[in-house]
């Protein structure tokens, strides 16, 4: 492309060159003026357009680094609540396991206890049917003593009845032979 002259060109050159480039040189100034200014307003609304892509992306990074700091923030105060959550249990489990040979010492106690209060029922039960059985069989002895005491009366009776019988039908049998 050709350099067109400029104002300052103009002056520069010599006498009889400035009056032929004069007229000429101000059609080319002005068509010179007129590619600057259009290369000019486009490389002004270049400019515009990068400030406003610098300007939103700034934006965005600043979003960006906000949002960032807020999760942050909220997974770290989703971390603290969580160690304090589990800080809690480990110490409730570590109290719970402390307290667990109490524990079952008290209820392996109440288990032998239990066990005990049992075995002394069971035994106060042996004790008690031992009892009714002694009894039953001295109940038992003593109605067989009556029975066989009641048996032997009735045979005596029996046997004196005979006699009295024998010693009728002997008379009656003397009486009657003579």
């Amino acid at each position: 492309m050709e350099r067109l002259p400029l104002r300052g060109d103009l002056e520069r050159l010599p006498e009889g060159a400035r009056s032929g480039a004069s007229s000429v040189g101000a059609a080319d100034y002005n068509n010179s003026m007129a590619a600057d200014t259009e290369a000019a307003a486009r490389g002004v609304a270049e400019m515009r357009d990068l400030k406003m892509t610098v300007f939103a992306l700034r934006e965005e990074l600043e979003r960006a680094r906000s949002d960032t700091a807020d999760a942050v923030r909220q997974g770290l105060s989703g971390a603290n609540a969580e160690i304090a959550q589990l800080r809690a249990t480990i110490g409730a489990l570590r109290d719970e396991l402390q307290e667990w040979p109490i524990r079952r010492d008290v209820a392996v106690r109440l288990a032998r206890a239990a066990d005990l209060d049992e075995i002394k029922q069971l035994k106060s039960g042996i004790a008690a049917l031992r009892d009714a059985l002694e009894a039953a069989k001295s109940e038992q002895e003593a109605a067989l003593r009556q029975a066989i005491s009641a048996a032997q009366d009735e045979i005596a009776q029996l046997q004196a009845t005979v006699r009295a019988l024998r010693g009728q039908v002997q008379t009656a049998s003397a009486k009657r032979a003579k």
